[in-house]
């Protein structure tokens, strides 16, 4: 156990105000308060080295091990030892001064009397001990939980943003891209989306749909951008050889489009409704004259 001034403070205070609180309940049967205290100086020390030897011994050593009997068998043993010497020291200490007293603390009764006085004493200490354990238990998870909070804090402001991984990928292709042929240069646009400026490949845009005053712009990745634009200002800004607008409220990507039936378009598994005025329009751009038919 290390030495802890602060700590052998507050051991000194504690039995100390225990002595003066037993002495003072002694008043019962001896007014001087002076000579309750002297008298029981000595028996307390007994309850001292019983109580450190259950605390920093027995419980330690014996019952956080879980050997339980050990533990009990043990400490009944010095219960039943602290009694008899403290009721043997107050027979012989009160010898000379009231015989009757003296011949009390022979007897049964007396012994039980100190008994009470030593289990007292000992369920006291491990009810301080255990709140004491408990308070450093509490603050030790609070810090542990305030160290976890600010780890993941920084790891959190360490990962890589999904988008930024995901357009350091596209421009990874695109160099490798323009190694392979100069000529096939993907076109890219910019928006402004989660709270950053985005760069997405036109050719990765499968369909646009318009939300209120914004629009999603989907990608073959799956991705799909939220961005305060109107549906005419995008169509705009895209390849019309690329895109076309089969809905007041849709643009698809021509090389997306996978199947058309009737008034729906297909992207992949999304179907998309043509407007009923632009169907003609939207089959004619889309298929031209590569439909093959008898």
């Amino acid at each position: 156990m290390n030495f802890n001034l602060g700590k052998v403070s507050k051991h000194i205070i504690f039995w100390s105000f225990y002595l003066l609180l037993w002495s003072v309940h002694d008043l019962n049967y001896n007014v001087d308060i002076l000579e309750n205290i002297k008298t029981n100086a000595v028996p307390f020390v007994f309850y001292a080295l019983l109580i450190y030897a259950n605390l920093y011994i027995l419980i330690p050593r014996l019952l956080l091990r879980k050997r339980i009997a050990s533990y009990l068998l043990l400490l009944v043993l010095s219960i039943v030892g602290t009694t008899l010497i403290t009721s043997n020291y107050f027979a012989f200490y009160f010898e000379n001064v009231t015989v009757s007293t003296s011949e009390f603390f022979e007897s049964i009764q007396g012994k039980i009397a100190v008994l009470t006085e030593v289990i007292i004493s000992l369920c006291l200490s491990m009810t301080l001990f255990l709140i004491d354990e408990w308070y450093k238990k509490d603050r030790l998870i609070k810090n542990l939980e305030q160290r976890q909070l600010k780890s993941e804090t920084g790891l959190q402001s360490n990962q890589i943003n999904p988008h930024v991984l995901f357009n350091s990928l596209n421009n990874i292709y695109t160099l490798l891209n323009k190694k392979g042929n100069p000529t096939n240069v993907q076109d890219y646009i910019f928006i402004k989306a989660d709270g950053m400026v985005v760069k997405v490949f036109v050719d990765d845009i499968t369909f646009v749909e318009t939300a209120s005053d914004y629009i999603h712009i989907n990608t073959a990745q799956k991705e799909k951008y939220l961005t305060l634009v109107s549906l005419k200002h995008i169509m705009g800004e895209l390849p019309k050889e690329k895109f076309i607008r089969v809905h007041r409220y849709y643009l698809v990507g021509i090389d997306h489009v996978t199947k058309l039936e009737g008034n729906l378009i297909y992207i992949g598994n999304i179907k998309i409704k043509i407007s009923r005025v632009l169907r003609n329009q939207v089959y004619k751009s889309i298929i031209g004259n590569r439909l093959i038919e008898r």
